[in-house]
């Protein structure tokens, strides 16, 4: 058995039942192993969540350092609104990523708290630059009002976990139209 399935199985495991309610003979069933035969892949739960953990944030990473790529020609406000569809195109085909991303970020981080805090920290690395760069290039071009950069770069990650909670609650008449309405008011915000 794979590395690579006993991590996609512990992923659908954790999405459905959250850290503290899976167990590692539940997930070793999932595969079709036994559980001690996990124990050759991860030490622990916590080393085979935390492994899982950062399988989704690689996959978020590449995607939106793919994202921010695609952007870099279009216009601030376009650019904006591209990388805030983002969260849309990501999780549309990736339902157990979002079930899993929402316990992670609202429910639990497990036992290795901090850790997982740091990975997550360091993923938005790439998306904060771009971000700011898409709002200082707004500001040098006059299409949008000056301010805070630093401000600005933290309102749109909040924009985009408002976004995700969004994505995960309402079927997708809804979210779109939330997210229409949201990016109307602030794209008005940003040019005013």
């Amino acid at each position: 058995m794979t590395k690579a399935r006993i991590l996609a199985e512990a992923r659908r495991v954790f999405a459905r039942r959250g850290y503290a309610e899976a167990s590692l003979r539940e997930i070793a069933g999932a595969v079709g192993i036994k559980t001690p035969s996990l124990y050759a892949h991860f030490p622990s739960k916590e080393a085979l969540y935390q492994a899982v953990y950062a399988e989704v944030i690689v996959d978020h990473t590449a995607f939106f350092d793919e994202l921010v790529r695609t952007s870099t020609e279009l216009e601030p406000l376009p650019r904006l609104r591209h990388l805030l569809g983002g969260i849309e195109a990501y999780y549309r085909d990736r339902s157990e990523f979002a079930e899993f991303s929402l316990r992670a970020a609202v429910a639990e981080y497990g036992p290795n708290g901090e850790t997982l805090r740091e990975i997550f920290l360091t993923s938005e690395t790439n998306l904060a630059a771009a971000v700011r760069r898409a709002y200082d290039d707004g500001v040098s071009a006059g299409a949008f009002a000056p301010g805070d950069p630093e401000g600005f770069t933290a309102l749109v990650f909040v924009i985009m976990e408002g976004l995700f909670l969004q994505l995960t609650h309402y079927s997708p008449d809804v979210y779109r139209a939330r997210f229409e309405d949201a990016w109307r008011h602030l794209s008005a915000i940003l040019s005013a």
